[in-house]
């Protein structure tokens, strides 16, 4: 046999590198490991200790790597249920799973493990480290979401854990897409539905909210679901607390504890007892607010991953002591609060929560940006493998038309990724505002760095008239709405103002005795340029042209001539 010619074999390796560029997952049915999982997970507590090898006889079909890895992720599963805690053994099972499941490189056993991992954490309190987890099963997903192992499951516990660090529009899309997996009268069909309720309520949807919540109650009811019923009851509640029909309110956390009691859902009691004290509170039934918060404290108090939830038993307590006028128990539930503050704030307080979103955001930018590099990438070796392989065709025409083409696509991409630098500069200003101490020194930081972002925005404005004219609308409207999240918004104003006035109180005082009626619109102009802003930055933080900042300013000048000297120099 003749040897390939070194012309053919320049010509060959473009085509064996797009074969051999993307893995190829293990011929295993995704609808066979779902029938196993759910056969597991169906068995009572008496076989949390079968054993690998009697659990790979029942399926000697399969492949044992990945069924491994399934039986140790299905036993640290219902560890973690029974024992209702952290625990390092169940800890090594899940990352020994991890470790091998890696190893098998397939797309949706890697998405399917590391949910699980995730949501151990996620259940047990330590936000930080679930993270990593749910960011690469939610990456995973987002690129790809055929094949996916139980993926109802797999979709709920991602919503859960991105709704809870108040990512709400991913939790809502992967809760919609989890119901198209579920039987309408399954216990994970309630379970989605209830907490797409909860999703739109965080959002203040309450319209939305009820719909979710009397849908699951209804499929709840009709199907048995005792529990289920009950903790849609409980959010019903909140519907009510929130129409000021605190009577209906106290009925539904009173039947929600009932029903949780007789079916010994002692987490979800505890739930509702907080949420009536809080009720009992506000109306000053101090024996039955009692009653019901020290009632979910003992609940709480022996699981560490609850110490957000004790935390707020027990400031609801010290409320409860001021009223009672219980000067000795309101000392101890202060003391029991403040141990408390700095456990959270390093678990899941408001504070990691915050963190947490903004890691979740810039993770989510980075990733764009690698997707962007990928896709040159590809893009440039799908490009040498048609030129490789047309080269003898119309070569004049072809090379003329690859030229037009990857200018425009270069053009493009090369835009979308100054926009997606542009928003991870906004994401790392704003945190790093947040995460120092807030001062008028740190503020004026702050302005200026906006202020250099929407100069470079501007700049892109410019560019969007090489572009072809379909592109560069999408693109305008990208933009436009990047651009719109750097004004000073009403919140963003007042926070300033507060600020201000806190360490220039003799200034604004002085502002207020001398120049009578002042507006907002004025003050924003006023202190801004206090701070140093010139016209034109002035006019691109308020989102407005420096012609409205001048006449403003000249409005101004008339009403006060004599002393407005005192508050602009003219710039």
């Amino acid at each position: 046999m003749q040897p390939l010619s070194s012309s053919l074999r320049i010509l060959l390796i473009p085509i064996f590198l797009l074969l051999f560029a993307y893995p190829i997952e293990a011929n295993t049915s995704h609808k066979s490991l779902n029938k196993i999982i759910e056969a597991y997970r169906n068995n009572d507590l008496n076989s949390l200790e079968l054993s690998f090898s009697d659990f790979r006889t029942s399926h000697l079909s399969e492949d044992p790597k990945l069924l491994k890895i399934i039986h140790q992720v299905l036993v640290a599963e219902k560890y973690s249920k029974t024992l209702d805690q952290s625990n390092t053994q169940i800890e090594l099972l899940y990352i020994t799973a991890c470790k091998a499941a890696k190893a098998l490189n397939q797309h949706g056993l890697n998405i399917w493990v590391q949910t699980h991992i995730g949501f151990y954490y996620y259940r047990n309190g330590q936000l930080s480290k679930a993270l990593p987890y749910f960011l690469f099963s939610s990456q995973s997903i987002d690129v790809d979401a055929s094949n996916l192992i139980e993926p109802a499951e797999v979709l709920k516990r991602n919503a859960f854990f991105f709704g809870y660090i108040e990512d709400y529009k991913k939790a809502e899309n992967y809760l919609t897409e989890a119901l198209k997996h579920s039987h309408k009268d399954s216990k994970i069909y309630i379970e989605i539905l209830n907490n797409l309720g909860m999703n739109y309520f965080r959002q203040n949807q309450l319209i939305k909210a009820e719909e979710s919540y009397l849908s699951a109650r209804k499929l709840a009811l009709n199907n048995g679901q005792e529990i289920l019923y009950a903790k849609t009851l409980g959010e019903l509640a909140k519907i009510c607390i929130s129409r000021n029909d605190y009577i209906k309110a106290k009925t539904l956390y009173l039947e929600d504890i009932a029903i949780s009691k007789k079916n010994n859902s002692d987490r979800n009691t505890m739930y509702a007892q907080v949420q009536l004290g809080k009720i009992y509170l506000e109306e000053g039934q101090l024996d039955s607010t009692y009653l019901h918060l020290q009632a979910a404290k003992n609940y709480v108090i022996a699981k560490p991953y609850l110490a957000s939830t004790e935390f707020e038993i027990n400031q609801l307590l010290v409320d409860w002591a001021v009223l009672n006028k219980d000067v000795k128990a309101e000392l101890q539930f202060r003391r029991s609060a403040d141990s408390l503050r700095a456990i959270i704030a390093k678990t899941d307080g408001q504070v990691v929560v915050d963190q947490l979103n903004i890691q979740a955001q810039k993770d989510k930018i980075k990733s764009q940006l690698e997707s962007e590099k990928n896709k040159l990438e590809k893009a440039s070796l799908v490009r040498n493998t048609w030129i490789s392989i047309s080269v003898l065709l119309f070569i004049i025409a072809l090379l003329l038309l690859l030229i037009y083409r990857r200018k425009l696509k270069s053009q493009g991409l090369a835009f979308e990724r100054n926009i997606l630098l542009l928003q991870l500069e906004k994401i790392q200003s704003d945190n790093k505002l947040h995460e120092t101490q807030t001062t008028l020194s740190s503020y004026q930081v702050y302005l200026s760095e906006k202020n250099e972002q929407l100069t470079k925005l501007e700049k892109e404005f410019k560019k969007l008239k090489s572009l072809p004219r379909i592109n560069a609308k999408i693109k305008e409207n990208n933009l436009q709405k990047l651009l719109d999240s750097h004004l000073m918004t009403k919140d963003n104003w007042l926070e300033f103002k507060k600020l201000f006035i806190a360490e220039q109180t003799d200034y604004y005082d002085y502002l207020m005795e001398n120049f009578p009626g002042l507006t907002e619109a004025n003050l924003r102009i006023i202190l801004l340029q206090k701070m140093g802003l010139k016209n034109l930055e002035t006019a691109q933080i308020l989102g407005v042209t420096i012609e409205a900042v001048k006449k403003s300013k000249q409005r101004l000048k008339k009403r006060y001539e004599e002393n407005y000297s005192e508050i602009f120099n003219d710039q």
